[in-house]
């Protein structure tokens, strides 16, 4: 005779509520990047003479990095949110903690090549907490559960934004580097003999990958939405960042360049609006999205 079946047992993992089967990088990290990111910007906000400006530096200097400080305050306050909202199992959290890992490397790059500071060793620590993180929670990634989350987001119309993004600012730094070339120095480089930073780390690897993205997006990668969500967060605190330099500089020695901040303004609105567009559309995926560790 055969036994009665017994009733199902049910899932205690209620949908919809992005639970992992490991976590993310302890929230100790999380705190211990934004303290370096928080002692670095008070630095530069507070002591007098923090970013020297000696002869063959450019002279507003001083002023572009204090603009980027107060972007670094905010970026500060997103990386502890986003890690916050990550440990309650939310990708958005998540994807949110990657993209400052991101801005975090990038721009204390640009402060480690500007002239010497006794901020120096909280600018390194910012790029390798900043990188290595981004790398650990990309990896850990679980790709198909990701894309399920994205499932409503237009592709099409953001792969167009990100590629037409990569042109504009190619085409930019290009015409910097090549109207002068060859045996002339661009305008813009915080040291005159030394080559910009922002164009090596755009042209070398940020444009790069905003085109790979919208190829990516194109022939519906399942990985590239997450992608797609750290860049615009990625340019969207770059034309922020922008912005608060230029006010900077006008404030103290006035701008060259009128039309500059018109320019910033445009990238901060078109990313700001793809950004919460993506937001709205994407949902918290269904089961576990991040892998228990970087080897599984």
């Amino acid at each position: 005779m055969r036994a009665p079946a017994r009733p199902a047992t049910p899932d205690p993992t209620p949908r919809g509520t992005g639970a992992v089967t490991g976590r993310p990088v302890p929230f100790a990290y999380t705190l211990l990047l934004a303290g370096f990111m928080v002692a670095a910007s008070s630095y530069g906000l507070l002591v007098d003479g923090a970013y020297p400006a000696p002869e063959g530096v450019r002279p507003t200097l001083p002023e572009t990095l204090r603009g980027q400080d107060l972007v670094n305050l905010l970026a500060a306050a997103a990386l502890l949110w986003g890690g916050w909202r990550a440990h309650a199992g939310r990708l958005l959290g998540h994807v949110v903690w990657l993209a400052v890992c991101l801005y975090i490397s990038y721009t204390y790059l640009m402060y480690a090549v500007a002239p010497y500071n006794d901020a120096l060793l909280l600018y390194i620590a910012g790029i390798g907490l900043g990188a290595y993180g981004l790398v650990h929670g990309l990896v850990r990634l679980d790709a198909r559960a990701v894309a399920e989350a994205f499932e409503g987001l237009p592709r099409r119309g953001l792969a167009f934004f990100l590629l037409a993004l990569a042109g504009l600012f190619t085409t930019m730094w290009l015409v910097s580097i090549l109207s002068v070339w060859p045996g002339g120095v661009p305008d813009g480089l915080f040291t005159y003999d030394i080559p910009s930073i922002v164009h090596v780390l755009d042209l070398g690897i940020v444009l790069p990958l905003l085109a790979i993205t919208g190829v990516m997006l194109l022939r519906g990668h399942p990985v590239a939405p997450v992608l797609a969500v750290i860049l615009l967060v990625k340019t969207l605190t770059l034309g922020l960042a922008l912005l608060s330099m230029n006010a900077f500089i006008a404030a103290s020695a006035g701008l060259s360049d009128p039309s500059e901040p018109v320019i910033w303004v445009v990238v901060v609105a078109v990313s700001l609006t793809w950004l919460v567009f993506a937001i709205r559309r994407m949902r918290e995926p269904d089961g576990p999205w991040l892998h228990p560790s970087i080897w599984t």
